[in-house]
Order: C-alpha cells, then structure tokens, then sequence
C-alpha cells in the first residue's frame, strides 16, 4: 500500500464521499487510488470551482469537505474557497500536490512556497515531509477542520510521498472517526444561572445568532428559548443559519439597509451572542450600532470566541444548543418574564420597512424590478428547496425579503461576501441534500465567474435552477456612485439562457415577470441544470428609495 491508498482509505474510513477535484502536477498516484478505493472524484473545469464546492459541502452538511488541486497555480486559484472557509468557519481539507521532494529547492516544475502562503487562513498547515508523517498530519489536519470553531486545513502531498510504501505497522491501522463537527458540551451551570438573571433583568434584550448555533444543530433549543422568553432574535447576516421555521421572535439579519429592527440594537441594553462574532456586522459591539453602555452575554463552543473583541459580562463556553436548553430551565425555575412588550417593538420596527415595500415594485414591466423577482421566487421556498443566493444587489433585495426565517438549508456567500460560488454551489448542493431540488438566485456578474461549470453539473447529474438576474452591471457598486461618474462597475450584456444552451443545459429567458413563477417551477421539475435569464431593472436599494420616496 502506497501513500495515496492509505490517505483515499483513511479519507473513505472516515465517512469523506467524494472529492472535489481538478487533475495535474503530483496528483495522479492520489486519484489512482481513488478508483482502487472507489472513492467519487468530482472532477472540475478550475480549482476555484473545487474550492467553493467542498467549502459549501463542508458548510451545508458539518462534514468535512476536501479539495484537491495541483501544484503552483492550481493551488492559488483554490485559495479563495480557502479563504472563504476561514472568514465562515468552515470544515474544509485542501490537499494540494507537489513535484518530488528530491527537486525542491532546484526550482523544480511549479516550485512555490505553498504552505506559507496558505498557512493565514488555515487552522492547521502543513508540507508532508514522508510517508510516516502523512498519518500525524492528516490526523492534525482532520482534528483542526472540525473541532472548535470550524474551519480550513490545508497539506501539501509532494508526489514521492504518495508513491512511497506505507509501513506494514501504519497501513494495518484503520481510523473510522467520523470527519465531521459533533460539538456536545454543557456551559458551567453557575455561569448559566448568572446570564439568565441578566437576561430576565434587561429591559431591551437582544439576541445575536450566528454560525456556531448551525454547528450546534441548536434550531429546536432555539426555538423553545424564544418562544419562552420572547427575546427578539437577530441572525448574523450571511451565516449558517438554524431558523428553521418562521418563528415570531425572529426578527431578520444584521444589516441597516435590509431590516428595520437592525435599528433597535442602538436601544438594547443587552446583547446575548449565541456562536455569532461581534464584528462589523453589528458594529463591533461599538456606537452608533450599540449602546454605549450595552451588556454583552456571550455562548460559543469555542473558548477563543467567547472573549473574541468584547469581553462579555458572562462567557459561557458550550455548545450552542446546550447552553439554549440550559438557560431556557434557568429562565422557567427562576419564572422569568418574558419580554413581549419589548418584542413588539421590535417587531413594529421590522414590518416597517417591510410596509414601505409592500406596495412598490409589482408592476408587469421588463425588464423586471429586482423586487419583483424576488416575490415571484418566494413561493416556492416554502417547499423543501435547497436555496442559494450569489449576488450583490438582488442578494441584499433577497435579505431583505425573504428572511422571515434563516433555516440550515439556504446558504449564501459566507462572511467573507465573496461572489462567483453560486454556479460551483449548485453541484455541491445537490451532493450535500440528495434528492432535494436546488434553486440559485445570482446576478449576472456573480453568475460570470464559472460558467463552463455547467457542464460539470450535467456531467454529474447534478441538477439545479439557477435564476439569473441581469442588469449589465455591478449594481451594488453602481448604487454607491454618484450621477455620472462611473468606473469599471457596468458590464455588456451576456446571454446566459444562450450559454447554458451551448453547454448542453436549458436556458429560459423572460420576457414578462409572470413568466418567471411557472419558468422555476418547470425547472426544478426537469432532471437537467435549468438557467433562466432574467433582465433586471438598474438600480439598488437605495436608489428605489429616491425614486419611491414614502
């Protein structure tokens, strides 16, 4: 048994499906041992693709995924999904490959410091050096991935090491832990006991939810919490979500813009962070976006996030859902009550913005207000749809719409805001949710990135609707501009119905917004990747707002 057989065996022992894959330098030994070990190669048209792909698997499941590209530049166009993984929190392995160790250091074919320049936005790093230290460094890599907060890990597999004889003693052992993330720890009961008393004292609590509480699968706890102490519940704009249904309590993401109660942190006098960062999203905790004098009460999994820029008045390391159980029984024995006159107005806040919009945008006009789009695709998320959303600005009209809940099955660019995933995702989507239809809301210069994918999807028989919402521009960037001085924000028109034909898909394009509805729901009927081209009127959401003044 070679270097390649013993990590493709370890990496199927430990529950790893497939790998998302672009072939080349120092990577054949490797997907060899992928058909002796009958692992599924996923194999792509550009390492960014394999990237996004196995950060979206690893985002959408718990599980780990892995990416595997080859040597100097297919290991920088990967570096991106990498990133991603970093910034979100993310369970993902990058194996990259490497020409012979013999060589390095004689620049060698594609020579490059690849550890180095992966090693910021990983949890764990590593050059295998030999075939004894591929154990170690993959045990390492696996255990940094999917412990504490969730994130990348990157190896670095030079081609003598894969094609190097396993010891007999190494290759007779058989890890078959589970690579995925499994958080299970109760928060210190005195220090559970402590945050109830503050949160039952608060007059204008908030609560803050982010990724941490998806990797806690704490969407029941979450539930039964705020049911019972009808503490408004805000989720981190962008993060995994577990709002699984539309709860009362739930109250939209963290944005200005998009949600009107995002205003009323300014007034909370506590904000409880339930696996969520205090970053720039709420302000760093910090005025104008918060009080000045606002309490902090922090639940994380992780002891480092606790503490993470705002010292809390009480840090309570556990996972998520236990910490929610916890303080919910804290709240009931000490009979608490609950906030719902706070609730209210918080709630007023939020439908506010929401009754601005209610009556603007409906008109049968093409190309098709971006409001519109959004309308006629929300019906068909309360089905049990695998949602994806890529895009700037019909992202932030998407925020603001249609998140009357945040459940584990809609996912979107992670923290980092990064576009281009969405034609990437469709496949990794469906890899993630088998027999679930999949539908992608994109823009037009987000949908641009990685179009020969397409071909992958279909290669695979992967398929998705993909909703594409085309103005000719980068309108989040043009929103932000003033009248007449534009620079390098609008684009030439591409047909995408016209691609996706040419690559073997089906492509749609709308002539009128009542097209729109009965498009997406042939699509996700259809066995096939289905793109639907849709012109969109220029113009964000602020520019809507001058032209439709209250």
């Amino acid at each position: 048994m070679n270097g390649a057989q013993w990590l493709i065996r370890t990496l199927k022992d430990r529950g790893v499906e497939q790998l998302f894959v672009l072939c080349g330098n120092g990577l054949p030994p490797l997907l060899d041992a992928c058909l002796d070990f009958k692992l599924n190669i996923v194999d792509v048209r550009n390492e960014q693709a394999a990237a996004f792909m196995a950060d979206l698997y690893g985002r959408l499941t718990r599980r780990l995924g892995v990416c595997v590209v080859s040597s100097g530049p297919g290991h920088t166009n990967a570096l991106t999904g990498l990133a991603n993984a970093w910034w979100d929190g993310g369970p993902l392995l990058l194996i990259s490959g490497q020409s012979t160790s013999t060589t390095r250091g004689m620049d060698h074919f594609q020579e490059l410091p690849q550890v180095e320049m992966a090693a910021p936005v990983c949890k764990y790093a590593s050059r295998v050096p030999n075939v004894e230290s591929l154990v170690t460094d993959l045990r390492n890599a696996i255990a940094a991935s999917t412990s504490g907060r969730p994130g990348p890990s990157h190896l670095t597999i030079p081609a003598d090491v894969l094609s190097a004889e396993v010891p007999e003693d190494l290759a007779r052992r058989r890890d078959r832990r589970p690579a995925h993330v499994a958080q299970h720890a109760q928060g210190d009961p005195c220090l559970v006991r402590e945050a109830a008393v503050l949160l039952a004292a608060a007059k204008r609590p908030v609560a803050v939810v982010g990724s941490g509480a998806f990797y806690a699968d704490a969407a029941g706890a979450l539930a039964e919490f705020a049911r019972t102490t009808d503490i408004p519940l805000l989720s981190q704009i962008w993060d995994r979500g577990c709002v699984q249904e539309a709860l009362y309590q739930y109250v939209g993401t963290t944005n200005a813009e998009l949600n009107g109660a995002y205003g009323m942190l300014a007034k909370a006098d506590l904000i409880l962070t339930l696996g969520a960062r205090i970053d720039h999203r709420i302000g760093y905790g910090q005025p104008p976006v918060c009080a000045k004098n606002v309490k902090f009460v922090r639940g994380d999994f992780d002891p480092d996030e606790v503490t993470r820029v705002v010292e809390p008045e009480v840090g309570i390391v556990g996972d998520v859902a236990s910490v929610l159980t916890q303080l919910t029984a804290a709240w009931k024995r000490a009979e608490g009550t609950a906030h719902t006159q706070w609730l209210s107005r918080v709630r007023s806040a939020h439908g506010k913005l929401l009754d601005y919009w209610s009556g603007r945008g409906h008109e049968d006009a093409c190309p098709v207000p971006p409001i519109r789009i959004i309308r006629e695709l929300q019906p068909f998320l309360d089905q049990d749809v695998t949602f994806l959303l890529d895009g700037g600005n019909i992202g932030r009209w998407a925020h603001m719409l249609l998140w009357n809940r945040h459940p584990a099955h809609w996912a979107t660019c992670g923290a980092s805001g990064v576009i281009g995933w969405g034609v990437a995702g469709g496949v990794a989507a469906n890899l993630a949710r088998p027999g679930k239809p999949v539908l992608l809301l994109a823009g037009d210069g987000s949908s641009g990135f990685l179009l020969g994918d397409i071909e992958t999807a279909l290669r695979f028989g992967t398929p998705y609707v993909a909703v594409i919402a085309h103005d000719s521009a980068w309108s989040i960037v043009v929103d932000g501009e003033p009248a007449g001085r534009h620079a390098a924000s609008f684009l030439g028109e591409l047909r995408f119905d016209k691609v996706a034909k040419a690559l073997g898909a089906r492509g749609v394009y709308v002539e009128h917004p009542r097209q729109l509805g009965p498009a997406i729901e042939e699509g996700l009927s259809r066995n096939t990747v289905t793109f639907i081209h849709v012109p969109t009127q220029l113009g964000g959401i602020s520019t809507w707002q001058e032209r439709n003044p209250a």
